[in-house]
């Protein structure tokens, strides 16, 4: 009488269970992966935007003036620019520093960088607000425009880069000083507000991160 033999190896159904539950352990590693990831971005960015903070203290506490024969003078904090265009952004600085101001290269701005590029460069003229800066993380300060190029700020005869601050997932910093879109000091807040759009890169959603919390 001849015995069965038995064939080692495992069935379709089988393989397909493997597979399954392969795939359930990868996008569950990957899940927590990316928690993980977005939480130390997230502390980065508070710590950043808390630096931030303190350099807007300095700022106020050294008593900056802009042009004294311009309006600016009675402002404490940076000028609050958000989505200026290039020509406004130079107009207005031009203005309150009373000197001829001009942004290159020609192309590389976006009205989104407008309001972290102004607070980059008056708290780095206040010596205490310029050493404060120098805490945050390198890899969060950029003068690269939106083509790729380098960009530059010349006042005058002087040529500075052209720098902002972004958070970790790439998104430039906000930087809110007016209640309304003007300059006029009736409309200022009572301190600065620094906000980053979040993990979402998008603000006004629930994932914001603001000196305000």
């Amino acid at each position: 009488m001849k015995g069965c033999k038995y064939k080692a190896g495992v069935t379709l159904i089988e393989m397909v269970v493997v597979v399954a539950v392969i795939a359930l352990l990868v996008s569950m590693v990957i899940r927590v992966a990316t928690r993980i990831d977005n939480q130390s971005s997230e502390r980065l960015t508070e710590s950043t935007i808390a630096i931030l903070t303190a350099a807007l203290d300095q700022f106020g506490d050294y008593g900056y003036n802009y042009n004294e024969s311009s309006d600016y003078t009675n402002f404490d904090f940076p000028l609050d620019c958000n989505g200026f265009t290039q020509p406004d952004l130079e107009t207005t600085l031009g203005s309150a520093l009373g000197a001829t101001v001009s942004i290159n290269p020609a192309g590389s701005h976006n009205p989104k960088y407008s309001g972290s590029e102004v607070l980059y460069f008056f708290l780095n003229r206040v010596p205490a607000s310029r050493k404060t800066l120098d805490k945050i993380d390198s890899s969060l300060v950029t003068n690269i425009g939106s083509d790729g190029r380098e960009m530059s700020i010349t006042v005058g005869s002087k040529v500075y880069p052209l720098l902002r601050i972004i958070d970790p997932w790439g998104i430039t910093l906000r930087y809110d000083y007016y209640n309304e879109i003007t300059l006029s000091p009736d409309s200022r807040r009572t301190f600065p507000v620094i906000t980053s759009a979040g993990p979402d890169r998008r603000f006004g959603t629930a994932d914001d991160i603001t000196s305000r919390n």
